[in-house]
């Protein structure tokens, strides 16, 4: 119980300085402007960072609980 409870906790900070690490990244590429996209590439559909954030804090709440 408590090796799989440290393992979620341990999931849970690498997820949390992951996307730490990435909103710093991206702190200074709004300045520059994006490039055009490629005819026929097709599209990615962004998704907010607050559905990915509550997704993975459900599944968190799902995974202690079921211990």
């Amino acid at each position: 119980m408590a090796s799989s409870m440290a393992l979620v906790v341990l999931m849970f900070v690498a997820v949390i300085m992951a996307g730490t690490t990435l909103s710093a990244a991206q702190g200074g590429s709004g300045l520059t402007p994006a490039p055009a996209p490629d005819a026929g590439a097709g599209f990615s559909l962004p998704v907010s960072a607050a559905l990915v954030a509550s997704s993975l804090l459900l599944s968190l709440l799902a995974l202690v609980n079921k211990n």
